[in-house]
């Protein structure tokens, strides 16, 4: 009885879930819009949620028109660190930004799931435990047009060329010149973009 029941309810409901999916989809991209506005005043009514935006540290972030953030991203910043994102940027769920000095990204960049973006790091002397120590912190340059893939992570003091494509997985340790194909860890140019 049992399992006849919870069929004929499973067949009644399937119908109507099929017709709310829409609307409940658009709902939760209006609430995550919402809870963005509410820690970032000044974000432009084009900026796209995909779901929830963790926001922490001081908030000293701009996001530029037209950008779409994934679920479950974190932009952080602590201290005098800023985070810009250009227009049109595009970041993939779970991603982490973490300024403590600055992390600039140019219109239409794309950055794949997974992406750690951290111009920080503790510091490594042997007076006191590393987890007690001051961070420190050098800009990240996020040029235009770059695409950086699924798992990377870009590391303090590093400029990414506009154009430039870094591969899955990849830790980028050192500048990339424009319009480069780089990957491994640490990354290395490839090829160029023709």
């Amino acid at each position: 009885m049992r399992r006849l029941v919870l069929t004929v309810a499973i067949a009644l409901l399937a119908p109507f879930s099929r017709v709310m999916t829409p609307l409940v989809s658009g709902m939760a991209r209006i609430w995550h819009r919402a809870r963005l506005k509410a820690f970032l005043t000044d974000v432009d009514v084009s900026v796209q949620c995909d779901g929830r935006v963790l926001i922490g540290g001081t908030h000293d972030i701009r996001i530029g028109k037209g950008c779409r953030l994934g679920r479950d991203i974190e932009l952080s910043t602590e201290g005098e660190g800023r985070i810009r994102l250009g227009d049109e940027v595009r970041i993939n769920r779970g991603c982490t930004l973490v300024s403590y000095a600055r992390i600039t990204v140019g219109d239409f960049t794309i950055i794949g799931e997974y992406v750690s973006i951290r111009d920080a790091n503790h510091g490594t002397g042997t007076d006191e435990p590393m987890r007690y120590q001051e961070h420190t912190a050098s800009p990240i340059l996020i040029g235009r047009d770059v695409w950086i893939g699924r798992g990377c992570c870009i590391l303090p003091g590093t400029t990414i060329g506009e154009g430039s494509v870094i591969g899955a997985n990849s830790v980028v340790t050192s500048d990339i010149p424009p319009y480069s194909i780089a990957a491994g860890s640490p990354a290395r140019v490839v090829k160029k973009r023709k």
